[in-house]
């Protein structure tokens, strides 16, 4: 029966087995490519390691706003800003009414604010703020209620510039801080020369 393939299908296998032979040949003589990798995130292995900490803690305690705070300026600093803003989100939105909630507010207000979103850092810092003021001094001390209020005042007088903060930001840093009175201290601590 052997003899009885047509010489057409004979060739057709022949120009199979060939292809194969070539195929398996290159798989088999050139060598492989080199894999490289590197870490997704950046920064140094210490930077790495803080952040690997900082997300273990976030997911031990994900009601804890200064545990998401510290996750989403870890995530800033080694470039995920993107997600610096949706841990930092969504850590607010967990904790519902809570009064510490201010803290992922404003975690949430800064990573806007990295990713030049000037709008976005305003309206989560407005907000930080209200919850702020309602949570009383036991829960948001004085001193961080008004580095709360300087950094709004700073963003919102940035945003009613009109100044794109991606196009020139050092515009748009110049408009916030007019609106910032600078106060300057002329005098150092007791017992200096400049004391009057």
């Amino acid at each position: 029966m052997v003899s009885n393939i047509p010489v057409e299908l004979k060739r057709v296998a022949s120009m199979v087995d060939l292809v194969v032979a070539v195929i398996v040949t290159f798989v088999v003589v050139i060598p492989p490519r080199a894999v490289k990798g590197k870490p997704a995130a950046g920064g140094d292995a210490d930077s790495r390691l803080a952040l690997a900490f900082a997300q273990a803690r976030a997911a031990a305690h994900p009601e804890d706003a200064g545990v998401i705070a510290d996750l989403s300026r870890r995530l800033s600093e080694v470039g995920f800003t993107d997600w610096a803003v949706q841990e930092a989100a969504a850590g607010a939105a967990r904790m519902g009414q809570a009064p510490t909630r201010w803290r992922a507010l404003l975690a949430t207000s800064i990573a806007h604010a990295d990713r030049l979103e000037a709008k976005d850092a305003l309206d989560y810092t407005n907000q930080a703020l209200l919850v702020c003021a309602h949570a009383g001094e036991a829960v948001c001390p004085p001193v961080e209620a008004v580095r709360l209020e300087l950094y709004q005042r700073h963003l919102d007088a940035g945003v009613r510039s009109g100044i794109d903060p991606r196009k020139n930001p050092e515009k748009f840093r110049e408009a916030g801080q007019a609106a910032l009175r600078t106060v300057r201290a002329l005098g150092g601590g007791p017992g200096s020369a400049n004391q009057p």
